[in-house]
């Protein structure tokens, strides 16, 4: 039954906008986060690095892989804000930049933590948590 149900609502959550606006809402800081840990790396790595994040929504086909046209606009608003700074380097004639956060990103990432952590005794938020973590 419980099988059933989940094939009936597939093209639900493949087309489902609010789906996609969550993942929207958190892309941005996941990028800051990757560059943090990830170092020097560049648009392609940290694409790569995005669909792991959401290799099983992939695979659904609710979400589609990153992609130039997505990345590349936060990067640039990123660098915009000083989260975040760019190197170009050269590889076989090929322009390719790095990036790396910046003082501003390391203190903006732990202002986002430190947010999420005063909701670890907010009720509703326990909730949310404990939901996450049971079974169905």
């Amino acid at each position: 039954m419980a099988e059933q149900k989940k094939n009936n609502y597939s093209s639900f959550i493949k087309n489902n906008k609010i789906l996609k606006s969550t993942v929207n809402g958190i892309y941005r800081f996941l990028v800051l986060w990757i560059i943090k840990y990830n170092g020097n790396i560049h648009g392609y790595g940290i694409m790569k690095e995005l669909d792991k994040f959401f290799e099983n929504l992939i695979k659904e086909g609710a979400l589609k892989k990153s992609n130039p046209s997505k990345i590349y606009p936060i990067l640039k608003q990123m660098e915009e804000f000083d989260l975040i700074y760019g190197e170009i380097e050269y590889q076989d004639d090929k322009k390719i930049t790095y990036y790396q956060i910046t003082e501003k990103g390391e203190f903006f990432i732990k202002y986002i933590f430190e947010r999420f952590l005063l909701h670890e005794d907010n009720p509703q938020w326990k909730l949310i948590y404990h939901d996450l973590n049971s079974e169905e």
